[in-house]
C-alpha cells in the first residue's frame, strides 16, 4: 500500500469522522472560517508559482519564507483561539491522530481533550510540516511535492474549513 494512498484513506476517514461531530464543536467564530480561507488562497498561490518554477519553488526564498511564517503563525493563533472555546466533550477522532501522526510521539500534551477544532487544526499542521519537508529536502519544491504534498495540505484546509462551517448560523 503507497503512502500516499494510506495518507489519502485516513485523511477521508478523519474528515467523516470529524464531520460527526457538529455537537462537539463550539459556536461559529467567523475568525477561523476567514483565517483559513485565506491561507488556502495564500497556499494556492504559493503552489502555483512554485509549480510554474518562480522564487516560490526555492526553499530559501524570501516569499517562501514568509508563506510559513504566516502559516505557522495562523496556526498558532488559530490553535490558542480554539483552546480558549473549547467545548466539553472531547473529538472522537482523537484516538486517529496517532494513526496520522508517522510519530505518535510528536503529539501535544493534552491531545486527548482536544476538541474537533483542535484536531482539525492539528492535522492542517501536519501537512504544512509535511510540505514544508518536502520543500526543504534539496532545497526547492518539485511539480510532483506541490501537486501530493500541496493537494493534501489543501484538502486538510478544507476539511477544517468545513468543521468550522457546522455550527455557522443560518441567515
Amino acid at each position: 500500500m503507497s503512502v500516499l494512498f494510506l495518507r489519502s484513506t485516513i485523511a477521508a476517514f478523519l474528515f467523516l469522522t470529524l464531520a460527526a461531530c457538529g455537537t462537539l464543536i463550539a459556536p461559529y467564530d467567523d475568525t477561523f472560517d476567514q483565517g483559513l480561507n485565506k491561507f488556502s488562497d495564500d497556499t494556492a498561490k504559493l503552489l502555483a508559482s512554485a509549480s510554474a518554477g518562480a522564487a516560490e519553488q526555492s526553499y530559501g526564498s524570501k516569499e517562501t519564507t514568509a508563506y510559513y511564517a504566516s502559516a505557522y503563525n495562523l496556526l498558532d493563533r488559530l490553535d490558542a483561539r480554539a483552546q480558549l472555546s473549547r467545548t466539553s466533550i472531547a473529538c472522537p477522532a482523537n484516538e486517529a491522530l496517532k494513526a496520522t501522526i508517522p510519530d505518535p510521539m510528536t503529539l501535544p500534551a493534552g491531545y486527548e481533550k482536544y476538541d474537533c477544532r483542535e484536531v482539525q487544526l492539528y492535522i492542517v499542521r501536519s501537512f504544512v510540516r509535511q510540505l514544508e519537508a518536502d520543500h526543504k529536502s534539496g532545497g526547492a519544491l518539485s511539480r510532483a511535492e506541490a501537486k501530493i504534498s500541496g493537494g493534501q495540505l489543501q484538502r486538510a484546509i478544507l476539511g477544517a474549513i468545513q468543521v468550522f462551517l457546522i455550527n455557522k448560523p443560518s441567515k
